[in-house]
C-alpha cells in the first residue's frame, strides 16, 4: 500500500496553465491495495463478481482508494494467500480454502459431511449458519482482517464422457478429483479408481481415455470448453468449496475512519450478496448452454442408490470428525449440526434447480 499526494504536481500544472478534460483533474488515489487473486483476468470470478465489488469499493470511496489486481498468483501461490495477506506481502486476496490443506480444518472441510445425494442451493448462508452455531471456527481468521466469505453454488459433480446412469456404472470408471484426500476417498468409495490430473490436461486426458471422468462444475463445462468432451454429468455431490476476501490488518486499522467505513459497507453481507448473485446466475447459465449448445446430459441416481453412498462414504464422516475433535472443535455436535442444516440449504437432486432447467430443456 502507498498514500499518494497530488497537491502539489496540481498546483504547478495550474501555474502552467494546463488544464484537463471537463476543466477539472481527477485526484488520484490516496490508498492503493493489492489485491491477490488466484484467477487470470479472463475469469468468471473476476469479471463477474470480484471485478463489480472491487469498483464499488473505489466508487464509495470517491476514488481515494483503488485496487490493483495481481492474477494468477502474482504475489503469492493460492496456498500462501493467507499468510501473504497476514504478513503485508499483499494488501488484500481472494482465496479457497481447500487449497491450504491442515491450516483451516473447518473452513476446507465443511461440506465434508453433506450428503452426496443433494444439490447445495444455499451454500453461503449454510456456512454463515454453522459459523453461528459454532463461532469458535472463527479463529481460523486471526491475523487478518475478513471482509467476507462466499461457498460454491450446487459443488463438484463427476462429468464422464459416456454415461454414468447408475451406482454399479461407476465400478472401474478412472475418475480425476478436484479436492483434497477425503474428497478422493468419497470419489473412490463409489468403486472408481481416482485419479490426479492437472485441471489443463483434464481435456485431452478425457479425449484420449486417459481418464473416463472428473469432478467437474457446469462452469467448467463451458468456461474450458470441457463440455466439447464430457456430454454427461451424474448428480452426485462430491465438495463445495469456499472462498474469503481478506484484508491485512495493520493497512486497515490505519486507514482513516471514514475509509474504514467504506470498506466496512462493501464487506459483509454486500460482499455476500454479490456473489450469492454470481452463484445464482453463472453455474445455472453454464448448464443450459452446456445442455443447449454442447448436447450435455444431466443423471440422477435413485433414492436407494444415494442412501448407499451415504452408507459407503460414512468412514470419511467419521475421519473428518476425529479431524475437528484434533482441532479442539466439537467435530460430533458440528456433523449433527451439519445434517440439520443440510434439510433447510440443499435440496434432494430430483427437487434440485438443476433438474428444473434439465427438464425444461429436454422438453424443448
Amino acid at each position: 500500500m502507498r498514500k499518494l499526494s497530488v497537491v502539489f504536481l496540481s498546483m504547478a500544472l495550474c501555474l502552467a496553465g494546463m488544464s484537463f478534460p471537463g476543466g477539472v483533474h481527477a485526484a488520484e488515489a490516496e490508498y492503493v491495495l493489492s489485491l491477490n487473486l488466484p484467477i487470470p483476468p479472463i475469469h468468471n470470478r473476476w469479471n463477474h463478481a470480484l471485478k463489480p465489488w472491487v469498483e464499488e469499493l473505489e466508487k464509495r470511496s470517491d476514488g481515494r482508494i483503488k485496487v490493483e489486481p495481481y492474477f494468477a498468483e502474482a504475489l503469492s501461490k493460492e496456498a500462501d494467500a493467507f499468510e501473504s495477506v497476514k504478513t503485508g506481502v499483499a494488501d488484500m486476496a481472494e482465496f479457497s480454502f481447500d487449497v491450504a490443506v491442515g491450516q483451516f480444518p473447518f473452513h476446507e472441510r465443511v461440506f465434508t459431511t453433506v450428503s452426496p445425494g443433494v444439490s447445495m442451493e444455499d451454500p453461503t448462508d449454510f456456512v454463515l449458519a454453522v459459523q453461528e452455531a459454532f463461532p469458535e471456527v472463527k479463529k481460523e481468521f486471526e491475523g487478518v482482517k475478513v471482509l467476507f466469505t462466499h461457498a460454491q453454488t450446487v459443488g463438484m459433480l463427476i462429468g464422464s464422457k459416456d454415461p454414468i446412469r447408475t451406482l454399479e456404472d461407476f465400478k472401474g470408471k478412472k475418475i480425476n478429483v478436484l479436492g483434497d484426500y477425503q474428497v478422493a476417498q468419497k470419489v473412490g468409495a463409489l468403486g472408481a479408481s481416482v485419479v490426479s490430473v492437472p485441471m489443463a490436461d483434464v481435456f485431452t486426458s478425457i479425449q484420449q481415455g486417459v481418464i473416463d471422468a472428473a469432478t467437474v462444475d457446469y462452469d467448467l463445462l463451458v468456461s474450458r470448453r470441457l463440455g466439447d468432451v464430457i456430454k454427461h454429468v451424474t448428480a452426485v455431490q462430491t465438495t463445495c468449496f469456499v472462498f474469503c476476501v481478506m484484508m491485512n490488518q495493520d493497512v486497515y486499522d490505519n486507514m482513516p475512519e471514514d475509509l474504514r467505513a467504506v470498506i466496512d459497507s462493501v464487506s459483509g453481507e454486500y460482499g455476500r450478496q454479490v456473489f450469492t448473485q454470481f452463484w445464482n446466475t453463472l453455474p445455472y447459465q453454464s448448464l443450459d448452454i452446456w445442455m443447449e449448445k454442447m448436447g450435455g446430459r444431466l443423471h440422477v441416481l435413485t433414492d436407494e442408490e444415494y442412501a448407499e453412498i451415504d452408507r459407503r462414504v460414512a468412514p470419511v464422516a467419521a475421519e473428518w470428525t476425529e479431524i475437528l475433535d484434533k482441532a479442539g472443535y466439537p467435530g460430533e455436535a458440528m456433523n449433527r449440526k451439519i445434517h440439520e442444516l443440510q434439510a433447510s440449504y440443499a435440496r434432494p437432486w430430483r427437487e434440485s434447480r438443476s433438474m428444473e432447467i434439465f427438464t425444461q430443456g429436454a422438453g424443448k
